[in-house]
């Protein structure tokens, strides 16, 4: 439930949704690990970690990418590395993306 601008209630304290300069809200950031996030929707990474060689990502996916993300339907990086794949989604962005 949403509780305020920015805030988004997951079932213990709120979690604030951080604004991202470098990348809008509908971009997919691939991680090192295989791992995929939304600017600004978990605590574990900021803006700053992600730069590449070692992260990359994808501006303006195409819609449902995001959903059908898995180890059957990877993501490739389309920006910053190009090599970098994504095979889950961050469950900790999914669960506040739901939320908000």
């Amino acid at each position: 439930m949403r509780m305020s601008a920015g805030l988004v209630r997951v079932g213990g304290p709120a979690f604030v949704k951080t604004e991202w300069r470098t990348h809008p809200d509908d971009t997919i950031l691939i991680s090192p690990k295989q791992v995929a996030h939304r600017p600004g929707w978990c605590d574990h990474m900021t803006e700053d970690d992600v730069q590449p060689p070692r992260w990359g990502w994808i501006p303006n996916p195409p819609p449902g990418l995001w959903e059908r993300l898995s180890t059957a339907s990877p993501a490739t990086a389309t920006a910053g590395n190009p090599r970098r794949r994504a095979v889950r989604r961050c469950t900790n962005c999914e669960l506040n993306l739901a939320q908000g």
